[in-house]
């Protein structure tokens, strides 16, 4: 059973109308909440009503990431490359963060989309403007993203408030004599597995790379 979510007038279907209301289930709801049939009756029109406009669920999903990616403002122009790539796979990760439940974990597969390719676009032209070549500007953001969808697999305290728990229950469950670095190392692996601010050192690791490398074919002066 579920509660009707509040909805706008009814106008003209459209696909703007479509993702404005599927946008407010999964909101109001969570990700596990919309279907096609749920969004039809949100809609009150026939279920092939809404495949018109989309092709499937998977479709409906992408768009609705590229919806919320839209709404995140870019960083500004201003600082260093480096302080601008680290403002903006900030806010990367605030909208896979976001609170829609599940939501968050659709962003890898909606890559394509024109909302979530802002991100792309951005992080491009910071990197141009730095002086990579395009090449090394493409690997470099690829680097760059992928750390930073990856960084959601170890869901922060935050998200997950059972997670150090049952991080250092796995841990200190290991035989030590078969993982014996796990098991001699196990406070810190704890703390690199819930603490929130292991993303900023791992990404500071790859920005310094990437500056080392810069530095080293461009002769360009350290940020």
């Amino acid at each position: 059973m579920y509660t009707t979510v509040e909805s706008p007038a009814p106008t003209r279907l459209s696909r703007e109308r479509i993702l404005d209301v599927a946008v407010r289930v999964v909101e109001a709801e969570g990700l596990d909440a919309l279907s096609m049939r749920r969004l039809a009756q949100e809609l009150d029109v026939w279920p092939m009503s809404v495949y018109r406009y989309f092709r499937d669920k998977d479709d409906l999903l992408d768009a609705v990431v590229g919806a919320a990616a839209e709404r995140v403002a870019l960083p500004s122009e201003e600082g260093s490359w480096k302080e601008q790539l680290r403002d903006l796979l900030h806010r990367a990760r605030e909208l896979l963060e976001t609170d829609a439940p599940g939501l968050g974990g659709q962003f890898p597969r909606a890559l394509l989309t024109p909302g979530v390719m802002r991100f792309s676009e951005a992080g491009l032209r910071i990197l141009g403007e730095a002086g990579f070549e395009p090449r090394q500007a493409t690997r470099a953001w690829r680097a760059l993203l992928s750390y930073t969808l990856g960084s959601q697999g170890f869901a922060p305290e935050g998200t997950d408030p059972d997670w150090p728990r049952r991080v250092r229950t796995a841990v200190a469950s290991l035989a030590p004599d078969e993982y014996p670095a796990l098991s001699s190392s196990a406070t810190e692996v704890v703390a690199a597995l819930t603490d929130d601010s292991e993303f900023d050192f791992g990404l500071e690791r790859l920005l310094d790379g990437l500056e080392a490398a810069l530095d080293g074919v461009a002769g360009v002066q350290p940020s």
